[in-house]
Parts: C-alpha cells; structure tokens; sequence
C-alpha cells in the first residue's frame, strides 16, 4: 500500500500529525471500503455533547476528540486517531483518552485505534492488550488480519469471520505433519479476499465433531481453476471484487461452491482473536454434494 512512501519523512521534525492523517491514513480508510456517506462511513472529528465519564463517583473530561468516528449500518464500530510520529501510542494517556472516547454513552464503539505513522495499534474495549500492533511498513503483511476486523462488514455482517477452533490446529494436534492432504469435495464459503499480489485466501467451516473454521490459501494458477467450477455470476463478483478495494467478495444471500484439493501448510498464524494453520489450494475441483439417504 505505502511503497511510493518514503518512511524516512516521519523523521522530519515537520512531518506532524496532520501529515500522518493526510498521506497514511486516508489511504488505509479507503482501502477499508469507507466512505462520507451511507450506513458505513467516515465521522471526522465528531464533538461529544457531554465530554465526561464516570471516574468511580467523579467525571473526568475527555479532552480529546479522535480524528474518525466509523460507522457500521448507522452505529459506531471504531474510532482512530492520528498522532506525530514522536507520539507513544501504545502505554501512554493517548491511549487512556482514546478508550475514554471510545466507551462515552454517545459513542459507545467496541474498538479504537491509534497512528503515528510508525505503528498502526488497535485495541478492544474488553482487552488491555492491543488486538493488532504492527509496522505501518509492514502494513500489506497484516492487511487481511485489518480487513476482518474493521471492515464494515463485519459489523453488519458477523458471520463472515468465524472464530471456530481452526481445523488446521486441530490436525496439527492430531499429529498431521506439513503436507497432510485434505480433500473437499464440497466447499461452501461467502468469503474470499485477496491478501496481496499472488495471495488469496477463502474462508469456510468444516463440520466435523466440532465445527471447524479453515482457511484456504491460494493463488493466481488456483484462482484461474477456481473460475472453471464456479457460474459466471460469481467470477464477474470475484473478477471484479479481488481487483479493486478492498479486495474481497461477500455473499449475502449464497455461497461459492467449489471443492478444492489443498495440504496443510508449517507455519502457524497468531493474532489477538485465534491461532490457526491454514491450508494451501493445490487445486479446485468441482463441487460435489453427497445426499444421505
């Protein structure tokens, strides 16, 4: 996202908050899919109308007010606010003052986050630690990690992320080395992103004793195949969604069917939600339903 940027200017004494607003952040906003009008947009700078909390018995004043309210079907789901790339956002009172916003009675958002240019740090409202820390450099690595978490879908639409136990964990722990096979021959997912340049990524349930969330990774060989055994509709959703931000496709109404042929990848993936193992697509195949009798 930022190759163009060089982030040597965050050393220039001159380069402040504002330019961190204007040349990082409108960019992430935009890739996120927000806009300044509809259900799921941008607020800049919205006021409170009564700038305290309750303190125990006493009102403290929440003497900030963050750069941008997000709102998801009407309400507000996180807030962000800029600060110079000098600024300490991750134990400071720049935090305190952003999570005093963040719960007021006029705000009420389960999220907030915190820029300096350096360092995106995201955080709940029900952790102390944060849920995403990461190199703003680093920002194309972590941006699925972004786009589930404060995409606006994901408000509006909760069933898109699952936090089933993870499948490739649970095999893991079975005693599947790297390389374990799986093969699906029925597949339903709603969910398909690109991650960066080569990289996609669907996401399904797998029903087993338990019901188990998988992550399936692939490429552009596998993206090709994947348009072979979908109907036309679908392709032109992805060929169009997977090409422009913010680079994913969800189904409201339907699933993408398709099964796949795909091995149990080594590395395991952390984030502050879950940990899992994803599995990377050798092949699509063709859906395939198996009826009880």
């Amino acid at each position: 996202m930022f190759d163009s940027f060089d982030f040597e200017a965050l050393n220039d004494p001159e380069f402040k908050e504002d330019s961190v607003r204007e040349e990082l952040l409108v960019p992430i906003i935009q890739g996120l899919g927000y806009k300044v009008t509809g259900d799921s947009r941008v607020v800049r700078s919205r006021n409170l109308i009564h700038p305290y909390v309750a303190l125990g018995s006493q009102q403290r004043k929440v003497s900030i007010v963050p750069d941008y309210l997000f709102l998801s079907q009407g309400k507000p789901f996180w807030v962000l606010d800029a600060k110079a790339p000098t600024e300490d956002i991750l134990k400071s009172k720049h935090v305190e003052q952003a999570y005093s916003y963040a719960i007021h009675p006029e705000v009420r958002a389960d999220l907030f986050a915190l820029c300096n240019g350096h360092r995106f740090v995201l955080f709940s409202t029900r952790q102390f630690e944060p849920l995403l820390d990461f190199e703003l450099k680093e920002i194309d690595a972590c941006w699925e990690k972004l786009i589930r978490v404060l995409h606006p879908d994901v408000m509006a639409h909760p069933e898109s992320i699952q936090y089933q136990p993870d499948y490739g964990l649970h095999l893991k722990r079975l005693g599947a080395e790297p390389g374990f096979r799986l093969i699906l021959h029925a597949v339903n997912s709603n969910f398909i992103c690109k991650v960066r340049d080569g990289l996609y990524t669907a996401s399904t349930v797998i029903p087993a004793e338990d019901d188990f969330a998988t992550s399936l990774d692939f490429g552009d060989k596998q993206l090709k195949q994947l348009f072979t055994v979908l109907p036309s509709d679908q392709v032109q959703l992805l060929r169009q969604g997977l090409t422009s931000q913010p680079y994913m496709v969800h189904l409201d109404d339907s699933d993408f069917q398709f099964g796949a042929v795909a091995d149990l990848t080594k590395e395991v993936i952390h984030n502050a939600e879950e940990s899992y193992i994803p599995f990377q697509v050798q092949e699509f195949i063709k859906y395939i339903e198996f009826c009880e009798e």
